[in-house]
């Protein structure tokens, strides 16, 4: 095999944990995002298609070299770590495990085009790339790609039907907010005006579209306009998931000048449940029909997921269920989520009798609101 590794970027959304990952651009072409401190430090790069070709003949060759090590459901496993530990290079490893999780727990599903704005490339390279996915890995069942809202708004929408034709079928983007005060706040480079555009644009193509909303990146002064807001963006454009991203003011952000500033005041853990009770109320199940997700460890209530055409009063009542409790109860769920625990507030039992009374004691014992808040925030400042 000429190439033993192709290039991993350094982050995927949760629902593509057993994708592929095909790094087609380097870093974030806009990078100024206050919240976000993760490519900070790097500059922005396209790959060249040929590079880019090269990583998608050494997937294949890797998944040819695994599937011989299978008989028809049943893995010769001894030849697959003999294999893997004859590899030349930690990378290398690293390509080869990706590889067989993707085949084995991933089922051959997805594929997904890394880094921060896959689609900011020309359509033309894009469309070599996708066609040559489907080419070398007709097993693929989803093509899948970052995409920032101001660049989804000025694709054309022949170009997305291209695209589409093709075999890219959904784009993830990270709105964060729908409040044109926001997204200024956190200098997020787009508008609300944009993101219909684009969203529609996505949205008429045939192309899947994800879209994630940030819980109390607005702060306590912009909470109402960061979900009131957004609901109205997610009715004019009808995506197909939203994702909740509850945000946490991560130590070393850009955010924290601002908070310094006097311009943001973090909410505190309830308040960014309430804002998303508030966006959830005010979204209009006759216009928006896709999914609602929590598919991330930073969100309270994990279980606040369900179609918005269908489920939208079974999340308000699941959410009031949890308020109505004791507070002694909710401070208990509250820290054992935050320190990665269990997904539900009724799975307490669940925990060893020594952390659950860990857990009782801090919440009992820790008064100040103030505090109270630093600990969870002390929890969650690890979690991206």
């Amino acid at each position: 095999m000429e190439q033993h590794v192709f290039q991993i970027g350094p982050i995927r959304p949760p629902s593509e944990a057993n994708s592929l990952l095909l790094r087609v651009t380097e870093n974030c072409p806009w990078n100024k995002c206050k919240f976000c401190m993760l490519y900070k430090k790097n500059d922005f790069h396209t790959r060249p298609v040929a590079e880019v070709k090269k990583d998608i003949d050494t997937m294949a060759n890797y998944r040819d070299m695994i599937l011989a090590h299978k008989d028809g459901e049943n893995w010769n496993m001894p030849a697959v770590q003999k294999e893997y530990a004859e590899l030349p290079s930690d990378e290398a490893r690293m390509c080869y495990q990706m590889v067989f999780t993707w085949l084995t727990e991933g089922d051959s599903q997805a594929i997904f085009l890394q880094d921060a704005n896959t689609m900011v490339l020309r359509t033309e390279w894009l469309l070599e790339i996708v066609s040559y996915v489907r080419e070398r890995l007709p097993e693929i069942k989803r093509i899948t790609s970052y995409g920032r809202a101001n660049t989804l708004a000025k694709i054309s929408e022949e170009d997305y039907r291209a695209l589409r034709q093709a075999g890219l079928d959904r784009i993830h983007s990270g709105y964060e907010s729908g409040s044109d005060k926001v997204l200024q706040l956190i200098c997020k480079g787009t508008t609300q005006e944009e993101q219909i555009i684009g969203g529609r644009k996505v949205r008429d193509a045939g192309i899947e579209l994800s879209i994630y909303f940030m819980p109390g990146v607005g702060g306590r002064e912009l909470s109402d306009d960061n979900a009131l807001e957004t609901a109205k963006v997610i009715n004019a454009v009808d995506p197909d998931f939203v994702r909740l991203r509850t945000f946490v003011l991560r130590t070393g952000s850009l955010m924290e000048e601002v908070r310094a500033a006097g311009n943001y005041t973090e909410e505190t853990d309830m308040e960014k449940l309430l804002e998303i009770r508030k966006l959830i109320a005010n979204i209009d199940p006759a216009k928006a029909r896709g999914r609602i997700t929590s598919d991330h460890i930073i969100n309270l209530l994990q279980e606040v997921s369900g179609d918005m055409d269908q489920d939208i009063p079974w999340m308000l009542s699941y959410i009031d269920q949890f308020l109505a409790l004791p507070e002694l109860e909710k401070r208990k769920y509250q820290l054992a989520r935050r320190m990665g625990f269990p997904l539900d507030w009724k799975q307490l039992y669940r925990l060893k009798e020594s952390d659950l009374a860990y857990i009782e004691d801090l919440a009992k014992n820790t008064v100040d609101e103030k505090q109270w808040e630093t600990l969870l925030h002390r929890y969650m400042d690890r979690y991206i």
